[in-house]
């Protein structure tokens, strides 16, 4: 039989939307897509093996317990919109889930859905199939079909895997959209936790001599206000340049693949970008960090290389990657002018903004970061996060 012209329609949730601080538009965009093929795509598949003429799924929504109509074939517009929502208990759809089998209309067994279709698409017999996860019914899958026509026994066999392997992946993509919120979220966290660090002490400091210049204007004492103003125009410089480098690190986003393939990439690019040959060399071939941690770490080997662009004079760097017991260490060197002596006698870059901010990102990753100026000459920064186990390359 030559199956109608399909149509595929994905409904948005009922329950109110989240707020746009929440989501990322693109990310959200994608998963849609990839779940609206995924779904059409077995839908099509079903709906053609059946040999139905039309072909409809519908999940139980968690918080009203109505049955929501997300994907169809077939179906004409108006049975679409009458039937987007329905109460789980209604016909055949609710007797498939509540005995967890498949049930049948036919103009004999009544079905307000089935009766609908019948009257205006000509489909007088609609089959019911519960989608199950882990024994929990999550929705169902129904097929149409039109006058004298039934299914084949061995499809009919095979409804209920279907309707198992259906349901296996509705869930798996609920899991996907949780996963992606609640990444999206953590990111939205940290993005403004960095703003906050890189402006919040500017501008109390800026507050505070305005407060001063004001009395200063009040006093006429001009060489007071000319050096509030001075300290003022600096502080905002400062901030200025900060708020620029968390604009440059996010816009610089991790590659898809991962940390590894994001470095490589990294430096790759990099002597064409300031000049400064870079040598990546990884000794590992499976990290072993959480997503967090690839972030965190990210971040800071694009800020370490940062400084070396803007501050080292170096001609050579040098990224290194290797297992060190249970946790993976990064170490970023150059053949530059080194560090300051104090920073290099302390190791731990409390004086200064972008290296005091290299070393919170280590401690939010479980782990801890060093710097130092080695005996051959340059800086080294050496990065050391807890991995588990660290699969060595060969």
């Amino acid at each position: 039989m030559q199956m109608r012209e399909s149509l595929l329609q994905r409904r948005p949730p009922a329950s109110p939307a989240k707020p746009a601080a929440t989501q990322n538009a693109a990310a959200e965009a994608v998963a849609t897509e990839q779940a609206d093929s995924m779904i059409g795509g077995f839908l099509a598949l079903v709906v053609q093996l059946a040999r139905a003429s039309a072909g409809a799924i519908r999940v139980v929504d968690p918080a009203t317990g109505d049955l929501q109509l997300i994907a169809s074939i077939g179906l004409p517009d108006e049975i679409r919109e009458c039937d987007a929502r329905m109460p789980s208990s209604c016909g055949i759809c609710g007797a498939a889930l509540r005995a967890d089998n498949t049930r049948r209309a036919t103009r004999t067994v009544g079905c307000e859905v089935r009766t609908r279709v019948a009257d205006r698409a000509g489909m007088d017999c609609a089959i019911a199939v519960p989608l199950n996860f882990q024994q929990r019914p999550i929705g169902v899958l129904n097929l149409f079909f039109a006058r004298d026509q039934e299914p084949p026994d061995c499809v009919q066999e095979l409804l209920m895997p279907f309707g198992q392997l259906l349901g296996l992946a509705l869930e798996n993509e609920k899991l996907a959209r949780d996963n992606l919120h609640a990444r999206v979220v953590l990111e939205r966290q940290h993005l403004a936790t960095e703003i906050h660090d890189a402006v919040a002490q500017s501008l109390t400091f800026a507050r505070m001599r305005l407060s001063t210049l004001d009395q200063a204007l009040q006093a006429s004492d001009l060489e007071l206000a000319r050096t509030c103003a001075a300290d003022i125009g600096e502080e905002l410089k400062r901030a200025h340049a900060r708020v620029r480098e968390v604009i440059t690190h996010f816009r610089a986003g991790m590659d898809a693949r991962g940390l590894l393939a994001s470095l490589r990439e990294t430096a790759e690019n990099f002597y064409a970008r300031c000049g400064i040959e870079l040598t990546f060399e990884c000794h590992v071939t499976d990290i072993n960090l959480t997503p967090q941690q690839q972030t965190h770490a990210f971040n800071i080997v694009q800020e370490a290389l940062a400084n070396i662009r803007r501050h080292s004079g170096a001609r050579r760097a040098r990224l290194t990657i290797h297992r060190c017991q249970d946790a993976l260490e990064i170490t970023i060197e150059d053949d530059g002018r080194g560090l300051p002596p104090p920073i290099a006698e302390s190791g731990a870059g409390d004086d200064h903004h972008g290296l005091r901010m290299m070393r919170e990102r280590a401690e939010r990753a479980g782990g801890w970061i060093r710097f130092d100026n080695p005996l051959t000459g340059g800086t080294r920064v050496r990065l050391v996060l807890p991995a588990g186990r660290v699969r060595e390359g060969r």
